[in-house]
């Protein structure tokens, strides 16, 4: 994939993930939501400026995920792999619940929670079969279903300012019945999940063209895009549709088209909205199979994860992630799909916060390891990396205990597999017969032979 494809990937990947559901679920906290936008659109940016330099200073296939164990150790490699795996692919179920809630405008029996979960199972296993197709493949769907996502989400965040009634907008300014401090903390930690894939671009390294010049690029492009995008659109419609109303919409994009344009307006974009946001669906795959795979060569995960077909996919582990996906499909059924999508992305934020943090670390470490901490530069990217680390850490407190308690569970999970991965490493490997001894054609190994085996032996031969 070239600079077109990775940055659209990128933004696709961090839209589809959240633009579609969000304003719903930041209507719970109401428009002042605006300031959780600004304090998260500002970590992630010195975050994706943290990842870019990294990745310009040692790229290494699987991208800053995977640097964090050459940074940091076996453990802690196998550890921010494991939650970052987990937040892909758990990220993907809110991924196809919000593609099915569009899709719901068409045929209402989608909001009967058993036909709406069959029917994200019988989606995932389509993009399954579209993602072993190989990265070319999965680049042209994404510049086609990006491009559907750009016209929905600029569409209503362009045109509908034009309908906005501010009276509508501050009159849920704070519905939370807090203080505004932990509303905007609460909104923050929530609209991060709308900025969950900014790493794409990063961990796709194997599958780019020139990754060295484009990753950092489409890094911040697809940043900036998806963040426009995000702002303008929300806000918007939390000034179109009454908060009553949004708060329980499956589809508040179409609703509002609705509601300006009428019903052959809500249908298209409607129909949009389900192209974008099942379309971000293989890039997400590319990610939960990239890294995995990085971590098996590295001997973190079981062999399965690296094995590739014919496309260069790694095959075995987007099938097992789908398994999985299917679970969890299944074990998160609620009458409520907002609530379901609500569930779904607090465990993937808990899954995710870890390894940013340590992925926002490990800039300076490297620059150190590589006689580049001189000068006003390792001032300032040791200073971007603090204020990473901050940011992680303040949205992690505004999403309450629920992610707090996740990680601690998801980090003592870790404990067992490292032991497993130390055993693996301490199996002794099985005799056989030096090959040089067999032949007398490896001159190269002579001193390997006058260590290895008893000398009167070779005095006698």
């Amino acid at each position: 994939m070239g600079l077109t494809a990775l940055t659209i990937m990128t933004a696709s990947n961090m839209m589809g993930s959240g633009v579609f559901m969000l304003p719903s679920s930041l209507a719970q906290i109401g428009s002042i939501s605006i300031w959780g936008w600004a304090l998260t659109f500002c970590g992630v940016l010195v975050l994706a400026l943290t990842f870019a330099k990294t990745n310009q200073i040692s790229p290494c296939q699987g991208g800053v995920i995977a640097h964090i164990g050459l940074t940091f150790g076996p453990y802690i490699g196998l550890q921010t792999t494991l939650y970052y795996w987990l937040a892909t692919w758990i990220g993907n179920c809110a991924l196809l619940i919000s593609g099915v809630g569009y899709l719901a405008f068409f045929f209402p029996i989608l909001h009967h929670p058993l036909y709406a979960a069959g029917t994200c199972i019988a989606i995932l296993w389509l993009f399954v079969a579209l993602g072993l197709q190989g990265a070319r493949v999965v680049g042209y769907a994404q510049i086609f279903t990006g491009s559907c996502m750009l016209a929905v989400v600029l569409g209503i965040g362009v045109l509908g300012w034009f309908h906005f009634d501010a009276h509508l907008y501050m009159r849920s300014y704070n519905v939370t019945q807090q203080n505004s401090h932990h509303a905007i903390l609460s909104a923050a930690a929530i609209s991060l999940w709308g900025f969950l894939g900014i790493e794409s671009a990063s961990v796709s390294s194997a599958q780019a063209i020139n990754p060295k010049r484009n990753i950092p690029l489409a890094t911040i492009l697809g940043l900036t895009l998806a963040a426009l995008s995000y702002v303008s659109s929300s806000n918007v419609i939390m000034g179109i549709l009454p908060h009553s109303q949004l708060i329980d919409s499956t589809s508040p994009f179409a609703d509002t088209a609705r509601t300006l344009w009428g019903t052959t307006a809500g249908e298209c974009v409607s129909a949009l909205a389900i192209i974008a946001c099942l379309g971000a669906m293989p890039g997400w795959q590319i990610l939960q199979t990239e890294v995995p795979r990085a971590a098996a060569e590295a001997g973190l995960f079981p062999r399965l994860f690296a094995a590739t077909n014919r496309h260069g996919v790694a095959y075995k582990g987007l099938v097992c992630t789908a398994c999985l996906m299917t679970g969890v499909i299944l074990l998160t059924i609620s009458p409520n799909l907002e609530q379901q999508f609500r569930t779904i992305i607090v465990l993937a934020i808990s899954a995710s916060l870890i390894p940013y943090a340590f992925a926002a670390l490990s800039l300076p470490v490297t620059m150190v390891a590589k006689k580049l901490n001189r000068g006003r530069q390792f001032t300032l990217y040791s200073c971007l990396s603090l204020l990473g680390l901050a940011f992680v850490t303040t949205a992690l407190l505004g999403a309450g205990t629920q992610p707090l308690f996740w990680g601690i569970i998801l980090q003592m999970v870790t404990i067992p597999l490292y032991l497993l991965y130390v055993m693996r490493q301490q199996t002794p490997p099985q005799s056989v017969t030096p090959p040089c001894l067999m032949s007398d054609r490896c001159a190269g190994h002579r001193s390997f032979i006058a260590v290895s085996v008893d000398p009167d032996a070779v005095s006698k031969e």
